[in-house]
């Protein structure tokens, strides 16, 4: 049996049809942006938007006044269809969508954070042989469930195939915690999280080299940096490419942070862009870590010596353009045959923080 056997044929997308009930934008900013620009272009109607308590205030978006909760069933019901426009790791507020889906009828829509179209029935159709294969390469039945619920939750919007889901500190732990890794290559790092986890879970780590671009993340890195002791982080302010150079940088301080990303609140700047070859030199590297907005494929390729030369572990962002989660998986392969594949996710909604995480098989055995 192949994972698109039991896939829809059509997306929600496609198939909507609200009948009578209203469609409420839930949430506003450069997310809710582009969800209404996809609603736009499937001709989907939405007649209202309304936001948590906290960021009401007095406001329109995109000539809609912005409603509080209340407000929105007071004037619109309970038959209601709410699409959440906006990204949360935060467990009360995941809890929240859960429990408006219980109350109303929740779509999630996802659109590509960093390149690609919207996941309709032509990706479908384009990635099925792609997603088939990788269905045969992953390493366990926890990756292949996943990755049928990343391709179910894109096509219907269901919240229910977001629940399957682990804290990266287990995945660490789990996969990696027996490797003997010493020294990680932190990609993405942000304000210091990723690394965070790993030294939790990953006994013996005592060298972490991590980049991050954003500059007020990179302040609160270094900050991350001092206070720890129990392992060297190493900081670089740069971001990731194929080669070394200058690029311009949406500096957000979020997910809206990239040399891909943008939207209408960010700020663009020069930054520096190095690949991992060059950062590490003959360093000896046990486990890369990419999360870098978009630019995961680049960022690989700017890391092929070290890969080659040292065949370290990789965890591999695989959410944020449409085709990275066949893609990347593949490059993955031709760098290093025969590893061993596995998907997993922290809690989140929507499905993004899917990870790739590839395994040498001298790793294994040692």
């Amino acid at each position: 049996m192949c994972l698109t056997d039991s896939i829809p044929e059509l997306s929600w997308w496609e198939t909507f049809d609200a009948g009578r009930r209203p469609v409420l934008l839930y949430g506003t900013g450069n997310g809710a942006d582009k969800i209404l620009d996809a609603c736009a272009d499937y001709g989907i109607r939405i007649d209202g938007v309304f936001a948590s308590d906290g960021f009401v205030r007095d406001r329109e978006f995109r000539g809609m006044h912005v409603m509080s909760y209340a407000a929105a069933v007071e004037r619109f019901g309970e038959d209601i269809i709410i699409l959440p426009a906006f990204g949360t790791a935060m467990p009360q507020v995941m809890e929240r969508i859960f429990e408006l889906d219980r109350r109303h009828t929740v779509i999630i829509p996802e659109v590509p954070l960093y390149g690609g179209e919207v996941f309709d029935s032509s990706a479908l159709s384009h990635l099925a042989p792609r997603l088939n294969l990788l269905w045969t390469m992953l390493s366990d039945d926890q990756s292949r469930v996943l990755l049928r619920d990343a391709v179910m939750f894109r096509m219907t919007g269901s919240p229910e195939y977001l629940k399957r889901c682990e804290p990266v500190r287990d995945t660490y732990s789990d996969l990696l915690g027996k490797l003997g890794i010493l020294t990680a290559f932190d990609g993405g790092a942000f304000r210091g999280d990723s690394a965070a986890n790993m030294i939790e879970s990953i006994p013996g780590i005592s060298h972490i080299i991590a980049c991050e671009p954003d500059h007020r993340s990179y302040i609160k890195l270094t900050e991350f940096s001092a206070s720890i002791d129990r392992c060297a982080v190493e900081v670089h302010k740069c971001a990731l490419g194929c080669e070394c150079c200058e690029d311009e940088y949406s500096a957000s301080g979020s997910r809206g942070s990239g040399i891909r990303g943008g939207g209408r609140r960010a700020l663009r700047e020069k930054i520096q862009v190095l690949t991992i070859d060059a950062i590490v030199s003959d360093r000896q590297v046990d486990f890369i870590k990419l999360d870098v907005e978009g630019d995961e494929a680049d960022a690989l390729k700017g890391a092929q010596d070290v890969i080659i030369r040292d065949r370290p572990a990789l965890a591999l962002s695989v959410y944020h353009r449409t085709e990275d989660i066949v893609e990347l998986p593949e490059a993955v392969e031709s760098l290093m045959p025969g590893c061993s594949m596995y998907l997993r996710r922290p809690p989140c909604i929507p499905m993004w923080d899917l990870t790739l995480y590839a395994i040498p098989h001298s790793k294994i055995s040692q």
